[in-house]
């Protein structure tokens, strides 16, 4: 059974933007909705201040209740498994990952977000019991 997960996201894209909130309530959304422990990982090229960056971890420390790791660069570590990582079409896919999403445009990251919402849902849902029919026999 699913019980937690890593997702990977480019912070620089969506950072101090007017859909950062929107970012963040969707990522809270699939952990509280759906019982699983998010491990978010986020990551950004030399791109943010220390001041901007200071103030985004203090503006949601208290809001998001699961562990965080911001690193600077792309790079994984090869014992790094990424379940669901978003990423700008700009960055090369790796293949440390089980889902991936790109966006050519940042403010298309809320709708990865809802494919990861909707692929965690399919994946912890109850699925109805078939009987599977068998024709390996003769009469």
């Amino acid at each position: 059974m699913l019980s937690n997960i890593t997702v990977r996201l480019k912070l620089s894209d969506f950072i101090n933007t007017d859909y950062e909130e929107s970012i963040m309530k969707m990522i809270n959304k699939t952990h509280n909705d759906l019982s699983i422990v998010i491990f978010l990982h986020m990551w950004y090229d030399d791109d943010i201040s220390p001041a901007d960056l200071k103030s985004f971890l203090l503006r949601w420390e208290d809001k998001l209740h699961f562990k965080t790791k911001v690193q600077l660069g792309s790079k994984l570590t090869p014992d790094e498994f990424i379940f669901f990582d978003l990423l700008p079409t700009s960055i090369p896919k790796s293949k440390m990952h089980r889902f991936c999403y790109t966006y050519n445009n940042s403010n298309k990251m809320i709708d990865g977000l809802n494919e990861l919402y909707n692929c965690v849902k399919f994946i912890t849902s109850n699925k109805p019991n078939k009987r599977q029919k068998r024709n390996d026999y003769e009469d």
